[in-house]
Formats: C-alpha cells, structure tokens, sequence
C-alpha cells in the first residue's frame, strides 16, 4: 500500500512538471505572455451603437470583421461578415488583404462580456488600418434585433 502511494505521488509530481514544461514551451495557461494594451490604441478606438452599425451596414460602405472563434462564426453572423478570430489574427489577417486601410472596418464579437473585439481592434489600427470601430453589443445584440445573419 505504501509503495502504491509513492508511486501514485510520482505519477503526480511527474504530471505537473510535464504540464509547466508544457505551458513554458507554448507560452500558455501560466506562462501566458500578456501585455496591456498600449493607451495611444484604446484612445483610438471608437465603440458604436447598434443603430450605427446597423447604418453601416445598409450603407454597405463598411466590412464586420467577427472576432469571434471559427465554430461561433460557422453557427452564425452578421450577414457579409469576415472572420478573424483575435488568436488567429497572425495567419487569417490576410482575409483583409484587398481592404483599403481607410475603409471602415466594424470589429464585434458575442457581446458585452467579450473583449475580443476590442483586442482585435487594436491589433488592425497597429497594423495600419486608420477607420475601426468597435460594435460591442456584438452578434448577441446583433441577433436580439433580428437583423441580416447568415450561417
């Protein structure tokens, strides 16, 4: 019986050492290299309301960028809407590579209590995109109201 348990023990801190060197190696969970968004960003970001981004769309002067993970997207979005999930930013940002950098982009995710949108948002202006907006009701708001979706 004492033998089990040091060896159950073993097992253990063997799990644990392998799930740090784990989270070290791929810079998640603990190890997780986060850094604050930089002020001149948040200052830039403007949020809109529902009915802004609603006229944005009747205008069709404007492209939804979801920022949502592709499985959300895939069950549903706002109609004509790009998908680049914030983690994929890195590889997906070229899904906006025939935008003009002036063009207004409109960032959303599932709502209120998503900040992707907002992390997102940041990282197109540091790319260079001079005209983003964050619709922060998201699709939550988005479908509440019955506007255009699609799956």
């Amino acid at each position: 019986m004492r033998q089990t348990f040091y060896e159950a023990l073993l097992l253990i801190a063997a799990a644990i050492i392998l799930g740090f060197a784990y989270t070290y190696a791929t810079k998640q969970g603990f190890f997780a290299k986060t850094q604050p968004a930089p002020a001149v960003a948040l200052a830039n970001i403007d949020m809109i309301s529902l009915d802004q981004a609603r006229g944005a769309f009747e205008s069709r002067q404007s492209v939804f960028v979801d920022a949502r993970h592709e499985f959300d997207f895939l069950a549903g979005h706002i109609q004509g809407a790009v998908n680049i999930p914030l983690k994929m930013y890195g590889t997906l940002q070229s899904r906006l590579g025939g935008v003009a950098k002036d063009k207004l982009l409109i960032v959303y995710c599932d709502g209120a209590e998503c900040n992707s949108s907002i992390e997102l948002s940041i990282k197109l202006l540091e790319s260079g995109f001079t005209n983003v907006k964050v619709f922060f009701g998201g699709w939550q708001e988005w479908k509440s109201a019955g506007l255009p979706t699609e799956q």
